[in-house]
């Protein structure tokens, strides 16, 4: 466990071959930035505390979104810190209160009707990253204002895009922002270096927005969950570099539409793009970009939705 600043603390651990960076903040109260996997805590959390010479308990629990490795293990925060108090927006606090909501609208209901589906080899190794069920005390909207004892006042901010509630923290005096999930870059590396997934955001307009308004800030620290620390020039590169893949999707998504000979399942819109600006290992993870910037195309007039069989297709107008 490493002090980024005083009082901020960088938790680094892994989800497979991922980094994975948890964030502890140290007023006269102590307050997490996610839990990490079901395991992270006992395995992680608590050790990194204890080899700091830091408290166990943990005051406040902030769940900056719901997925697997974000959320998972808020249930042994629970058992670990007694009287901690969990918060979320409340947009994701359906899912990061209960497993079976969040596997269902994370991954099966995305693609229902569609012909591609998560294997369920994945959806089992996702259900044994999250802990059981732990409900959240407190439901945030953005635009809240955490005081930790110790004079110094960090705001919360509503990041959407990569969920509907995804939240992040801006430290202006020092220029600190902690971001998790909210920027993606142009995908989630590995440890090795190499890129396996694009970046997974599921409403393309509110993502694009969340990257201007956390560019606007002008961090002087960028702090995330699967990137190196950022800072200096480094910052604007990365909500730069972001905010390109973005537009390199959206042309990718409507050039696969209008250049093909017929209607297109989403199976087929995701090899056209992972063809042109992959390939990635994980292809699956195209679902969320392939669906966010078909709805934003036909939003626009530009594509038409049909259901043929049993399954949606796009069709050029």
């Amino acid at each position: 466990m490493d002090e980024i600043v005083p009082g901020i603390y960088q938790i680094e651990t892994e989800m497979g071959d991922n980094r994975l960076c948890l964030y502890l903040l140290r007023g006269e109260r102590t307050l997490l930035i996610d839990s990490g996997l079901a395991q992270s805590p006992a395995r992680v959390i608590y050790p990194a505390l204890a080899a700091a010479g830091l408290p166990s308990q943990i005051d406040l629990l902030l769940t900056s979104h719901a997925d697997a490795d974000h959320h998972g293990g808020n249930a042994a925060i629970r058992r670990g810190s007694p009287g901690v108090t969990i918060l979320c927006h409340e947009l994701d606090r359906p899912r990061v209160e209960s497993k079976a909501t969040h596997l269902r609208g994370r991954y099966t209901e995305v693609v229902a009707a569609d012909d591609v589906g998560y294997p369920v080899e994945l959806m089992a190794m996702l259900s044994d990253m999250i802990g059981p069920d732990a409900p959240v005390a407190i439901g945030l909207r953005g635009g809240e204002t955490l005081a930790l004892g110790d004079g110094r006042r960090y705001q919360i901010l509503h990041t959407p895009g990569h969920t509907a509630g995804h939240l992040s923290l801006w430290e202006p005096e020092r220029r600190v922002l902690i971001v998790q999930d909210a920027v993606l870059w142009r995908g989630v590396p590995d440890r090795a270096g190499a890129v396996p997934s694009p970046p997974p955001y599921y409403d393309v307009d509110a993502y694009e927005e969340t990257i201007r308004r956390l560019r606007a800030l002008e961090a002087g620290r960028l702090l995330t969950a699967h990137y190196p620390i950022m800072q200096g020039d480094a910052v604007d590169e990365f909500f730069a570099v972001s905010l390109e893949f973005v537009s390199l999707v959206d042309r990718a998504v409507l050039e696969a539409v209008e250049g093909a000979r017929g209607p297109l399942s989403l199976s087929r819109v995701i090899g056209a793009v992972d063809e042109r600006l992959g390939p990635f290992g994980i292809q699956i993870q195209w679902v969320g970009p392939a669906l966010a910037h078909l709805r934003r195309h036909v939003a626009q007039g530009r594509v038409r939705e049909a259901t043929q069989g049993s399954y949606r297709f796009w069709e050029r107008l």
